[in-house]
C-alpha cells in the first residue's frame, strides 16, 4: 500500500483518537457530575457528549468511504489495518499503533460509561436491558 494512502488513514484515526478523548473527559465529568447528584449537570454533559460523537461517526463514514474508493486489494489490506490487524512492514506500524491507542481509549471510555449508567439507572441501564458485554 502507498505510503500516502497509509499517511491519510493515519490522519484519520489521529482524528478519532482526539474526538475519543473529548468525549472520553466529557463521559469523567459526567461521572463526578453523577457522584454529586447534579442533575442539570449530567443533562448538559449527556447532550455535550453528543458532539463528540456525531464528529465520530463522521469520521468513521470518511474512512469508510476513502477505504472503498480503494483499490480491491489496498482496501482489503486498508480495513485489516483499521480493525486492529498487526503491521506488516515499518510503514504500516503507526497506523497499527494509532488503532490500538483508539481502541483502548474506546474501551476505557465504554467502561466508565457503562458504570455511570449503572449507578444511574442499576435494573433499568442501556447495559443491563441489553446486556451488553465489556
Amino acid at each position: 500500500m502507498e505510503e500516502k494512502i497509509l499517511k491519510e488513514l493515519f490522519l484519520q484515526t489521529r482524528k478519532q483518537y482526539i474526538k475519543l478523548l473529548e468525549f472520553f473527559d466529557l463521559t469523567q465529568q459526567l461521572g463526578e457530575a453523577v457522584d454529586r447528584k447534579d442533575e442539570i449537570s449530567v443533562q448538559m454533559l449527556l447532550h455535550m457528549r453528543e458532539d463528540p460523537v456525531h464528529s465520530l461517526q463522521e469520521i468513521e463514514g470518511q474512512l469508510h468511504g476513502g477505504v472503498l474508493k480503494l483499490q480491491e486489494e489496498d482496501a482489503i489490506r486498508a480495513h485489516q489495518l483499521l480493525t486492529g490487524s498487526p503491521a506488516q512492514s515499518r510503514e504500516e506500524e503507526p497506523l497499527c499503533e494509532q488503532v490500538a491507542q483508539n481502541r483502548r481509549l474506546l474501551d476505557r471510555a465504554r467502561e466508565l460509561d457503562r458504570r455511570i449508567s449503572m449507578r444511574m439507572d442499576g435494573r433499568h441501564s442501556f447495559y443491563s436491558t441489553f446486556r451488553t458485554e465489556k
